[in-house]
C-alpha cells in the first residue's frame, strides 16, 4: 500500500444510505487492511430520512429535504450537523443550525428555468470546500450560484450556514442536465450524459463563473462507462457497479490527460452497497496518532507538545542581507535537517556589475554597532515589483521566458543603487540573528513570488496571488478591495471546520483599516465580519495574553509598517533598532509566559524587496491552473528569505531544509499549520503550490522541553543610542 493512499484516505469514512427504506450503514475506510471498507455499526439498526440529501461542508454535514411546505410557503428544511463519523449515529446528531429555506432563495430571479415542472423537487447543492454552489440543470442553460459557507458555530440555533450569495447567479457554457459534478480538493470532475466523457475543470471562488473556461483537461475513459457510479474519496475518486459489486479506487491527477491514474485499490463491494445504495464520503479531522506522540520530528510530536502557533511576518529582507553571516566563521556544530550541506551564507565574493564596475557583497558599516550612525542602510526604497524581481534575477533576456535558470545578476542593474549589495551582521541584528542560533533557521525558504509585499502575504495565507501583480494597499483599490469575490484564506478553511481558536493582533492601523483582515479575510466570514472585534486585537494584547497564557491556538501577528521613525517591520528606510526591540518584546512575553514550553514562534519575512541573495530561486507549481498576468505564470518562486522558528522543542543551531526536490516558502508555513490542526488535505481549497508545499514538523528534535531560552540584548545607534537600550 503507498503512503500516498494511505494520508490521503485517513479518517475517512462511507455512508451508505438505502434510496427507498432509509437505513444506512457506516464503514471507516482502512487504506492498510485487506478489506477496504470496515462496518461500524454491525448489529445496529441506524434509519434516517431517505428523502434528504447529505453531503459535507467543511467539518460539517449539511442535511436539505425535497421541496416542502411551512407556514405556506414553499421550500426546504435544512439540517447542520458536526461532521462526527464515529458518533453512535452520525446522521441523526444535535443540529448546529437548523432551519427552512424558502424556494426563492435558490429560484431568485425567475419562478422556472427548463421545461420541466418538476425542476424544483430537489435542491442540488454541490460542496467546494469553503462554499457551495446550487446548480439548477436544464437541457439548456445550466443556472449555478456560488454560495457563502458560515456555520456560525459560535452562535448555534437557527442561523443561515449559506447567509449570502459570493458570486451570484449566471450560467456555464457547458455544463446543463444530465451532467453530474464530482467536486476534488481544488478541482471539479464534470462527468457528461454518456458516462464516457469528462471535463476537468479548475474550482477558483474569485472568477464568474467558477468553473471557468479553459477546462483543465477533458477526454472520454475507455473502461469507465453509464454502469459506472463515481464518488469523490477524499483525493480519490471511488468508481463502483451495483451489478456486480466490482469497485476500482483511483488516484486523481489533474495534468494526467485521463486524469484518474490506477486503480491504486480494487475489489468487492460490501452486500449493503448494492442498486439501491446512495454514497456520502465522509472525512473528519485527523486525530493525533499516539504510537507516534513521543518520536521527536513528527507530525504527532508537534501536535503533541505545541498548543499554540504564533505567526510574525516581517517585511522586506533576503536571506544574505539580514542572516547570511550567521555562522559566517563555520558551522560551529549546526544541526542540520534535511540536506547536511554547510550553511549557505553570504559570501563576499559575490558581486553585481555596476555598469563595468564589480560590486560586491558588503557589510555594512564593516558590520559594527556605533553611535556614530544609524542602523538604516539603502538611501532609497528599492524596486521590487515583479518586472523588476525578474530583471533582478535574470541580468539578461529573456530569462524567465525562456525557462532559464536565475543567474541573480541584475540587482544593482534594476535599481541603480549599488547599496543593495549590503548586508548586516549579527552584531547588528543580535535579536534575529540570535533567536536563529539558539532555535532553528531555513536556508532554503524562499519568497512565494518574485515581487512586492501584497502577493507575497496572499500567498502565505491564501495559496495564491489572486492572479494579481502589484501592490493595492492604496485608495480605492484597497479600500474597496473586500467587496469582490477572492479565493478564501486559511481563517475560512479554519472556520469551515468549526476552528476559531484564532486572532489576528495589529500594531499600527493601515488607512485607518487592519491590513491582514482588510486583505485576506474581510468578505469571506460573515460572522466575523459582523464582529471583528473578537478574533482581532492590539499587538499590546498580545504581549498581555502570552505573559498571562492567554493565547489562542493560532495568533497572527502584524508589525508597524514603514514609516520615517518607530516602524518595526525591518523594511529598508526605517531605522532597524526598533524592530529588533520589537521583536524582542515578542519572544520575552512567549519566553516569560506559562505556555513557554507549548508555543512555536515562527518568524520570516514575506519578500526580499529587491535586496541581493546569492541563491538561485527554483521554478514551481502554478497555484491556479489558469493563472497568467503579463506573461507571468506565477510558477517561479522569489529570493530566499530569512525563516526561524523558536520553540524549546528545537535543538540549537538547527539549520533545517525540506526533503526533496520542493524547497520551502510561506505556503509551507499554512500546509503546516493546517496539518497541526488536523484539516484533511483535500478539503483545503488553497490551490495547488499549498497542496504540495513541504512542511518542517521534523524540526522538533528535543527529546524534552529545553530549559536554557537566552536573553538578548537589542542593539543600538545614533538615533537609539546604549542609554535608551532596552
Amino acid at each position: 500500500m503507498t503512503a500516498h493512499l494511505t494520508s490521503a484516505l485517513l479518517n475517512s469514512f462511507l455512508v451508505c444510505r438505502n434510496r427507498h427504506s432509509g437505513t444506512y450503514h457506516v464503514y471507516r475506510i482502512d487504506p492498510e487492511a485487506e478489506c477496504l471498507f470496515n462496518l461500524l455499526n454491525e448489529g445496529s439498526s441506524l434509519t434516517f430520512d431517505h428523502t434528504y440529501r447529505v453531503a459535507q461542508v467543511g467539518g460539517y454535514l449539511l442535511q436539505w429535504s425535497a421541496l416542502s411546505q411551512q407556514e405556506g410557503k414553499a421550500g426546504y428544511h435544512y439540517k447542520l450537523i458536526a461532521c462526527d463519523p464515529a458518533a453512535e449515529d452520525p446522521l441523526n446528531a444535535a443540529p448546529v443550525q437548523q432551519g427552512f429555506w424558502e424556494k426563492k432563495k435558490f429560484w431568485g430571479y425567475r419562478d422556472y428555468y427548463s421545461a420541466n415542472p418538476d425542476e424544483d423537487q430537489h435542491l442540488d447543492l454541490i460542496p467546494m470546500t469553503g462554499f457551495v454552489l446550487s446548480l439548477i440543470p436544464a437541457p439548456g442553460r445550466g443556472t449555478f450560484e456560488l454560495w457563502n459557507f458560515d456555520p456560525q458555530a459560535t452562535k448555534p440555533g437557527n442561523a443561515d450556514p449559506l447567509p449570502y450569495p459570493y458570486t451570484g447567479q449566471g450560467g456555464f457554457a457547458l455544463i446543463r442536465a444530465g451532467h453530474t459534478l464530482i467536486p476534488v480538493g481544488n478541482y471539479v470532475l464534470e462527468r457528461l450524459p454518456d458516462g464516457h466523457g469528462f471535463r476537468l475543470w479548475s474550482f477558483d471562488p474569485q472568477q464568474h463563473p467558477p468553473l471557468s473556461l479553459p477546462t483543465v483537461q477533458q477526454g472520454a475513459w475507455a473502461d469507465i462507462d453509464e454502469r459506472h457510479e463515481l464518488t469523490a474519496f477524499g483525493d480519490h475518486v471511488l468508481d463502483w457497479c451495483s451489478d456486480d459489486r466490482s469497485y476500482r479506487l483511483w488516484a486523481v491527477d489533474p495534468e494526467d490527460a485521463n486524469v484518474l491514474t490506477g486503480p491504486v485499490r480494487e475489489g468487492t463491494l460490501p452486500a449493503e452497497i448494492d442498486g439501491d445504495a446512495m454514497l456520502t464520503v465522509m472525512q473528519s479531522r485527523i486525530p493525533i496518532a499516539a504510537a507516534r506522540v513521543e518520536t521527536p520530528g513528527t507530525l504527532d510530536f508537534m501536535r503533541s507538545k505545541i498548543k499554540h502557533v504564533v505567526y510574525y511576518m516581517l517585511e522586506s529582507r533576503s536571506f544574505d542581507n539580514a542572516c547570511g553571516w550567521l555562522y559566517e566563521k563555520g558551522d560551529q556544530g549546526c544541526r542540520y535537517i534535511g540536506s547536511q550541506r554547510p550553511f549557505d551564507g553570504a559570501r563576499l565574493d559575490d558581486f553585481n556589475l555596476d555598469g563595468t564596475r564589480k560590486v560586491h557583497v558588503s557589510q555594512f558599516k564593516g558590520g559594527v554597532l556605533s553611535e556614530d550612525w544609524n542602523l538604516m542602510a539603502l538611501d532609497q526604497d528599492p524596486f521590487h515589483d515583479t518586472t523588476d524581481n525578474l530583471q533582478q534575477m535574470f541580468a539578461e533576456p529573456p530569462g524567465y521566458w525562456a525557462r532559464a535558470a536565475p543567474d541573480m545578476g541584475g540587482f544593482i542593474l534594476n535599481n541603480a543603487n549599488p547599496q543593495v549589495m549590503e548586508t548586516f551582521t549579527p552584531t547588528q541584528l543580535p535579536v534575529l540573528n540570535g533567536l536563529a542560533r539558539h532555535f532553528a533557521i531555513s536556508d532554503r525558504w524562499f519568497c512565494s513570488v518574485p515581487g512586492g509585499t501584497d502577493i507575497n502575504r496572499a500567498f502565505s495565507v491564501t495559496g495564491s496571488a489572486f492572479n494579481r501583480l502589484g501592490t493595492w494597499e492604496g485608495g480605492n483599490a484597497y479600500k474597496y478591495w473586500p467587496d469582490s469575490p477572492h479565493r478564501q484564506s486559511l481563517w475560512k478553511v479554519l472556520w469551515s471546520q468549526g476552528i476559531t481558536d484564532w486572532k489576528i493582533y495589529n500594531a499600527v492601523l493601515w488607512e485607518d483599516v487592519v491590513f491582514t483582515y482588510q486583505l485576506y479575510l474581510k468578505g469571506q466570514i460573515p460572522t466575523v465580519d459582523a464582529d471583528p472585534g473578537a478574533f482581532i486585537a492590539g499587538l499590546e494584547q498580545f504581549k498581555q495574553d502570552a505573559r498571562s497564557g492567554k493565547l489562542p491556538a493560532f495568533s497572527f501577528l502584524e508589525p508597524v509598517w514603514i514609516a520615517p521613525s518607530g516602524a518595526t517591520s525591518y523594511h529598508p528606510g526605517a531605522d532597524l533598532v526598533p524592530a529588533e526591540q520589537a521583536l524582542n518584546d515578542i519572544y520575552d512575553a512567549i519566553r516569560c509566559g506559562p505556555g513557554w514550553d507549548e508555543t512555536l514562534l515562527v518568524i520570516t519575512f514575506d519578500k526580499n524587496n529587491g535586496l541581493y541573495d546569492h541563491v538561485a530561486p527554483p521554478y514551481a507549481r502554478k497555484p491556479w491552473p489558469n493563472d497568467l498576468n503579463d506573461g507571468f505564470a506565477y510558477d517561479l518562486m522569489g529570493p530566499r528569505v530569512p525563516t526561524i522558528m523558536v520553540s524549546p522543542w528545537i535543538e540549537a543551531q538547527t539549520v533545517f531544509r525540506a526533503d526533496g526536490d520542493t524547497p520551502f516558502d510561506s505556503t509551507s508555513f499554512a500546509a503546516t499549520l493546517l496539518n497541526w490542526f488536523g484539516v484533511p488535505r483535500n478539503l483545503w481549497g488553497l490551490g495547488d503550490r499549498m497542496d504540495i508545499a513541504p512542511t518542517f514538523e521534523n524540526i522538533f528534535q528535543a527529546s524534552a522541553a529545553r530549559t536554557d531560552a537566552p536573553t538578548l540584548t537589542p542593539p543600538y545607534d545614533k538615533e537609539f543610542p546604549k542609554k535608551s537600550r532596552r
